[in-house]
């Protein structure tokens, strides 16, 4: 893969200059969330960060990752229902469709809104170069086979694919498990707030899972990666002042990120064979 040419100062620039008064959000202190960061500087690793290039995300909800991608030049695909979930609140769907307008209007993006796990991508054979999906597949209720065969036909040779999930086998999630705790999303947010639909986390992969995946539709694992965003928000830690919770997730990223197996998010790059 190619050394990481983006920065941070590169990507919150181009965040303030074109994508964040889209999102009514400051364009004179605005920053990129971290995590949206890393995703643009995982593309880059691949050398697909590129003014031309075809990037296709699924399951981005309204996250600004796609938009900054667009602003630097790539010809960028969003795909997702846009049912709820990744900035889109179902009780303010208007604001949404707003937002997605913009995005199209503004930005040139394309929008697809579609159940991509049942139907076809509307995509031409080998026409992208980079298709990324991040914190989605712990979300699908069905199978997505149909799904990664579509990957495989639109993704040029050659091409890559990101996957990014939470780890069903973290640290803590192992702490959890000897303590007699569940280490899956809680019972309340199933139950209760699942009813009539639950979005939640259906099945949280791990590492080898995501490399099964990638292997079985013709792509091979060239990058695994951990961080721990999602850390930073732990419910295991609640009791203590948020700023010690920041403080103890900071030192966590940079010890565990060595060891991506004990990371709370898992992150890894195929490329399709030739």
């Amino acid at each position: 893969m190619s050394t990481t040419k983006f920065n941070a100062d590169i990507g919150n620039q181009v965040f303030r200059d074109k994508v964040a008064a889209i999102y009514g959000w400051s364009t004179k202190t605005g920053t990129l969330d971290p995590r949206l960061m890393y995703y643009l500087q995982l593309v880059d690793q691949t050398g697909s960060l590129t003014a031309g290039k075809h990037l296709v995300d699924l399951g981005p909800g309204l996250a600004a990752f796609g938009p900054v991608a667009r602003a630097l030049g790539l010809e960028v695909t969003l795909i997702d229902d846009f049912a709820g979930g990744g900035g889109v609140d179902r009780e303010q769907r208007e604001k949404a469709m707003q937002i997605m307008a913009a995005l199209r209007d503004q930005l040139g993006i394309q929008l697809l809104e579609m159940d991509f796990l049942q139907t076809p991508l509307p995509l031409a054979d080998a026409s992208v170069d980079v298709v990324t999906c991040f914190h989605s597949l712990e979300h699908w209720h069905h199978s997505p086979k149909r799904l990664f065969a579509e990957i495989t036909r639109v993704v040029r040779p050659g091409g890559f694919l990101i996957l990014a999930t939470p780890n069903a086998v973290n640290l803590r999630k192992r702490i959890f498990a000897l303590l007699g705790k569940s280490p899956v999303s809680s019972l309340k947010g199933w139950y209760h707030d699942g009813d009539p639909v639950y979005r939640g986390h259906v099945r949280e992969p791990v590492i080898r899972d995501l490399h099964q995946i990638l292997q079985w539709n013709g792509f091979d694992v060239i990058s695994t990666q951990g961080r721990n965003y999602i850390g930073g928000y732990s419910i295991a830690l609640r009791f203590l002042p948020s700023k010690c919770v920041r403080l103890i997730a900071t030192g966590a990223n940079y010890l565990l990120r060595a060891f991506p197996s004990l990371c709370s998010d898992i992150h890894v790059i195929g490329q399709k064979r030739r």
